[in-house]
């Protein structure tokens, strides 16, 4: 009894399946029930957003193709802050030729003339003309103005290699900011790209229900999905708009102006061990040199402040001449030796003294400081170039993973076997693994920038 009553029920499930495999048959071939139309808002695809340019923008970067190298010349030339490095040095080589002038010879010149009227209506009159010239030497003084010459002459190196560090500094700074607007371009074309696929995937889910083989809910996640990719198109136009404008901020240029970056790379840096990094970085970076100079003029200043009230010895030779006409018929030819040696004053010098060591203990510090900053630059710069590195490879496979799942899932939704929420999570893991390699590939080239910053091989002009 029991075998009777399965059989029958199984006959009854086949006769149901059939019915149910018949009804879209039906539908489909007479048109009985047409298929239900969703309620659905169609996406208005907004325009991108755009400024206009200046009208005194720089001709080198006006809608022209530029390159990380290029912008970086062009803001060695606009920047503000090239040009107050550029004046502090300046600076610094008036004070080390004034400071300088204290060990070199001295020549004053001096003429007079005077014409002298007797009482009034006498009618005598007299003339008097004179000259003079007068040489000075320093001849010695234990040094003290020699040290100050050498603390000046190493604060003008100190500004110099300030200067290099300057540069170095806007060069890095440019080509980061480079890399990201163009990194921000590329997910401008990576979300319009996603935006033509989700409108793809619309158009088919529309000729499925039409079709009667589809259901309206996939035309609403069509729709829907076909909003936020538009809605992710116009974040990421945004955000390159936005990129733009602080890298020609950067440049020195007028923010408004608009900026073409070519789909250029950063040079590999060179192939080295850590330690050898190390070790370029410490002899190469102008920060560590600028350190090293910055102690030289503290040593040389606190030498110059120990011989403040020493004795100085300097020797002078004099010409003088004087007449009632042009020829001046008296002359006079003098020289001498003159010492001065301030015996007292007050603590002065030991002040000085005190002032100058303090700073030399200072700069000392600074040196160890910025030592140990490069080291941790260097460091960390190897790290993120070899783990991007990395990550581009991973990104690779992921995007020719995601682009085959589509493919698949696409194929299978078209032949009725799949369902559209599958479509959608491929087209989202593609969008993803796309994004992301984008994002890994411009990580490389800020990671190269970094890296050749931070061992002090940045090339100027």
């Amino acid at each position: 009894m029991s075998t009777i009553l399965y059989r029958k029920t199984e006959t009854m499930s086949v006769k149901t399946v059939l019915v149910a495999l018949m009804i879209p048959l039906s539908i489909s071939s007479f048109g009985q029930t047409p298929p239900v139309q969703p309620k659905v808002q169609s996406v208005v695809i907004p325009a991108a957003v755009t400024i206009a340019p200046p009208q005194n923008a720089q001709d080198e970067a006006l809608n022209k193709p530029l390159t990380a190298e290029e912008a970086a010349l062009i803001a060695l030339k606009y920047q503000p802050d090239v040009t107050l490095a550029r004046a502090e040095l300046g600076v610094t080589q008036g004070k080390s030729g004034q400071a300088r002038s204290g060990l070199l010879p001295s020549l004053t010149a001096a003429g007079n003339y005077s014409n002298t009227h007797g009482t009034l209506g006498s009618g005598l009159a007299s003339n008097d003309y004179g000259a003079s010239a007068l040489v000075k030497q320093l001849i010695f003084d234990f040094d003290h103005t020699r040290n100050l010459a050498r603390q000046a002459g190493a604060r003008e190196s100190s500004a110099a290699a300030g200067l290099t560090r300057v540069q170095s500094d806007v060069v890095r700074t440019v080509k980061l900011a480079f890399y990201t607007y163009q990194e921000k371009q590329r997910l401008v074309e990576v979300n319009a790209s996603e935006l033509a696929n989700q409108q793809s995937h619309l158009a088919a889910a529309k000729a499925r229900l039409d079709a009667g083989m589809g259901l309206p809910a996939d035309v609403v996640r069509a729709e829907t999905a076909v909003g936020n990719a538009a809605f992710n198109l116009s974040l990421a136009n945004n955000e390159a708009l936005i990129a733009r404008i602080t890298l020609a901020e950067l440049m020195g240029i007028d923010p408004r102006t608009p900026l073409n970056a070519t789909g250029s790379a950063e040079p590999v840096p060179p192939d080295s061990t850590l330690d050898n990094l190390v070790s370029d970085a410490l002899d190469n970076r102008p920060e560590m040199r600028q350190a090293k100079l910055n102690q030289e003029a503290a040593t040389y200043g606190l030498n110059a402040s120990k011989t403040g009230n020493s004795p100085s010895v300097g020797g002078n030779a004099g010409w003088a001449g004087r007449g009632e006409d042009p020829s001046m018929d008296s002359r006079s030819l003098s020289y001498g030796l003159t010492i001065q040696w301030p015996i007292f004053d007050s603590g002065l010098t030991k002040g000085r003294v005190l002032e100058s060591q303090s700073t030399l203990t200072a700069a000392s510090a600074q040196a160890q400081s910025t030592r140990l900053s490069v080291i941790s630059q260097v460091s960390q710069s190897y790290i993120t170039l070899k783990t991007a590195e990395q990550r581009v490879t991973t990104a690779d496979a992921q995007v020719a993973n995601a682009e085959e799942s589509l493919r698949l899932i696409d194929g299978r939704y078209t032949a009725g076997l799949g369902t559209f929420l599958d479509v959608l999570g491929a087209q989202t893991a593609l969008l993803t693994a796309r994004t992301n390699r984008v994002n890994a590939v411009s990580e490389v080239d800020r990671a190269r920038v970094a890296l050749v910053y931070a061992i002090g091989a940045t090339r100027l002009p």
